[in-house]
């Protein structure tokens, strides 16, 4: 998160966006994901994840008095963005906000984004976020690293 707030604080955008720091309640997402911590990126849990998040995202825009929300997430290879839409969909018909659909990655955005970031020197990390996704993801790396080949 104070990785995105310092990239928007020195982007140099023709128009202004603000930024919008999420609550994040660890034990309402380990509630969400209880008995699916083995499930694989792109399955049940990321399905639960993206309920919990896009509807405190569309109350938050709700609150806010915003016309529309969406979500970056649509960007990475690793989401699903027709199940990204679905859920944001629902989530704004439940909260009565217009959810704008996307998907990124089209268009050569993923790669895209990859060039920017490197052009302004922005973080990005190589997992969703979530706690399993990490284990899962560095597991993965320890496996497959050339130390562990015979």
């Amino acid at each position: 998160v104070k990785e995105q707030q310092e990239f928007i604080n020195r982007f140099p955008a023709k128009y202004p966006v603000g930024f919008i720091e999420g609550d994040f309640d660890t034990q309402e997402f380990y509630k969400a994901a209880k008995g699916l911590e083995q499930e694989p990126e792109r399955g049940a849990r990321c399905t639960e994840c993206f309920r919990l998040r896009l509807g405190r995202t569309a109350e938050v825009a709700v609150e806010k008095g915003f016309d529309y929300f969406t979500s970056t997430l649509t960007i990475s290879p690793m989401k699903d963005a027709a199940l990204l839409n679905r859920i944001g969909s629902e989530m704004g018909e439940a909260h009565g906000v217009k959810w704008l659909p996307s998907d990124f990655k089209k268009k050569n955005g993923y790669l895209r984004s990859c060039q920017l970031s490197r052009e302004y020197g922005i973080y990005r990390q190589d997992y969703c976020g979530c706690v399993f996704s990490y284990s899962q993801r560095h597991a993965l790396e320890k496996a497959v690293s050339p130390m562990n080949t015979a």
